[in-house]
């Protein structure tokens, strides 16, 4: 290999290393942050920011309220989320194909209040969605509810 070849080698190298270190830039868009009242934050990998209006939110992403704080986020198939305050949820996993209209959500609410309105995932198949608490799994039924997780600290 010539000084062409092996120079071409480890700039290859150290760009997939730059790129398996960087934050995902590029990641999922699950959904859009569309009000905020108080201090409401988004996690997202190591990072920590203040949600605002307009924010994405990505898979993975936790989203915590405080105090007597809210959040209206909505999904991209529609589903509409309503975060109480002193709550916190995770989106474990959102998948969703707006052609074939075919998704899987999973979402984690580890304490506090929520308000789920269903979208096109849950009206064409319930059985994609799934919300976890400390202590069940909701499997939905129907297009509506609300939960309340204690926080037991």
């Amino acid at each position: 290999m010539g000084i062409i070849g092996k120079t071409r080698f480890i700039f290859i190298i150290a760009c997939a290393a730059m790129l398996s270190l960087a934050n995902p830039v590029f990641a999922y868009e699950a959904g859009i942050i569309k009000t905020v009242r108080g201090q409401v934050r988004i996690e997202r990998g190591s990072g920590n920011l203040e949600a605002k209006v307009g924010d994405p939110v990505q898979e993975k992403d936790r989203v915590s309220v405080q105090g007597d704080g809210s959040v209206g986020i909505s999904m991209n198939d529609e589903t509409l989320l309503s975060v109480g305050p002193n709550s916190a949820i995770v989106f474990d996993r959102y998948t969703f194909n707006p052609v074939t209209r075919e998704g899987q959500v999973e979402t984690s609410i580890l304490k506090g209040t929520l308000r789920y309105v269903t979208g096109l995932i849950g009206r064409l198949n319930p059985d994609a969605i799934k919300v976890t608490t400390p202590t069940a799994v909701i499997g939905l039924r129907g297009t509506e509810f609300i939960v309340e997780v204690p926080d037991v600290r």
